[in-house]
């Protein structure tokens, strides 16, 4: 309980509340692209932090974030986000979290590497868990938690109460119009929400890329942000 608390762990509970940046590198660690490494501090990269720096951006001007991302591969995106989602979640009551993936390889990465952020948070931030599986992560005492799918079935996540959805590679997802009619659709438009749609590129065509479209020409609560791939070190060559 925060009664039992020390007025220096309090403030340091505070700071690590307030600011997701000061947060990501004491308390998420990820696993890196070499695996000798093991897991390590999440240190958001040149891509996460003008990703970050954008959103919060957004936040402030409209009370909410509806945002979609085209990126190159393996920039960092959807661990940034996981990360900013966690975070979220366990500071705050009442919030549910919901992730769609493409493929079940990719629910199954996502969701990992929330359980990774989990297993590894510091106690004084590290909420109670009242239940684990494959496909979801609820903190009881806060009534908050995860849940993750895959864009095969058109109900999928159709009945879930949402206030955080992360749609990942969007512009692959089979029955696209199906779930932007369905789970996209119930996010409710309030302050506090947050829809972060990202991916690679597909071509021209399809929901990703029309509403891309739509964003880039001011329609919609949509923003358009764009990712270069060259930002990433190990591109340049």
């Amino acid at each position: 309980p925060l009664s039992s608390l020390s007025d220096r762990e309090l403030a340091v509970r505070q700071k690590l509340k307030d600011d997701f940046t000061h947060y990501a590198p004491r308390c998420l660690r990820i696993r890196p692209k070499d695996p000798r490494l093991g897991n390590v501090p999440f240190a958001l990269n040149k891509a996460q932090l003008y990703a970050h720096e954008k959103l919060e951006e957004q936040r402030t001007k409209t009370g909410k974030v509806r945002a979609l991302f085209l990126k190159g591969r393996q920039q960092g995106l959807s661990t940034y986000i996981g990360g900013r989602f966690y975070h979220r979640v366990t500071h705050s009551k009442g919030l549910r979290c919901f992730i769609l993936t493409h493929e079940q390889e990719a629910t199954n990465n996502l969701f990992g590497m929330v359980e990774r952020y989990h297993d590894n948070c510091p106690d004084l931030v590290r909420p109670h868990t009242g239940a684990s599986n494959a496909k979801e992560l609820y903190f009881d005492l806060l009534d908050s938690g995860y849940a993750v799918g895959t864009a095969g079935s058109k109900a999928v996540g159709r009945s879930q109460t949402v206030q955080l959805f992360h749609g990942s590679e969007v512009a692959f997802w089979p029955n696209a119009p199906a779930h932007f009619a369905g789970v996209v659709q119930a996010v409710p438009d309030l302050p506090g929400t947050e829809i972060i749609l990202e991916s690679t590129a597909n071509g021209v065509g399809g929901e990703f890329h029309e509403r891309w479209q739509q964003a880039e020409s001011g329609i919609g609560d949509y923003e358009a942000i764009f990712i270069p791939w060259f930002w990433q070190d190990e591109y340049r060559r």
